[in-house]
């Protein structure tokens, strides 16, 4: 008996919690709300802990690359939380350190390779949601290791749009699988 088919398919999930997440952070990113206290709280539990969720099961159900990712994303999230409670409010413009750029810088390599797999192998719309990721840490490496509010602002937007991308590349998943053709 395949097990397989016991599980139902966790990436509409996994998207929608890294998705909205990300959209709300980089509203605080792109200097459109003043605090991101809220969002953070959720990181930890929708952003994180769904992901890390979403990937045991894509684990389970034999995908190496949605493991991979939805895992690796959710553990990035609980770790970004964490960071933020530990450090009070989370003022990434004041923190901007080696250390944080550095971390993103490697973060961007990370999904720099699930990209070149997605590229391969993927969607259309998940293509868009990894390009745009890739892009993304590149953008906050860069405002962390200069310092500067403008590439922050510029990260922002661009989070903004990869997070919209999370969100339709869910409700694709979701209404393909959910909602019979006629």
């Amino acid at each position: 008996m395949s097990t397989t088919n016991q599980w139902g398919n966790p990436a509409s999930l996994g998207l929608a919690a890294f998705g909205l997440t990300t959209v709300l952070l980089n509203l605080y990113n792109a200097g459109i709300v003043k605090t991101a206290t809220l969002t953070m709280c959720y990181g930890f539990f929708f952003g994180g802990l769904a992901q890390v969720i979403s990937g045991i099961i894509e684990f389970r159900r034999g995908s190496t690359f949605g493991g991979t990712a939805f895992t690796a994303y959710g553990l990035f999230w609980i770790g970004l939380a964490l960071m933020s409670a530990v450090t009070g409010w989370l003022k990434l413009t004041t923190i901007g350190s080696g250390e944080l750029a550095a971390w993103m810088f490697m973060w961007g390599i990370f999904t720099l390779y699930l990209t070149i797999v997605v590229l391969k192998t993927g969607t259309a719309s998940l293509k868009v949601v990894f390009v745009t990721l890739t892009i993304l840490f590149f953008l906050l490496c860069a405002a962390f290791a200069t310092g500067s509010l403008t590439i922050l602002r510029v990260a922002g937007y661009e989070g903004i749009i990869c997070g919209l991308s999370a969100v339709y590349a869910s409700a694709e998943i979701l209404i393909k699988e959910c909602i019979p053709r006629k």
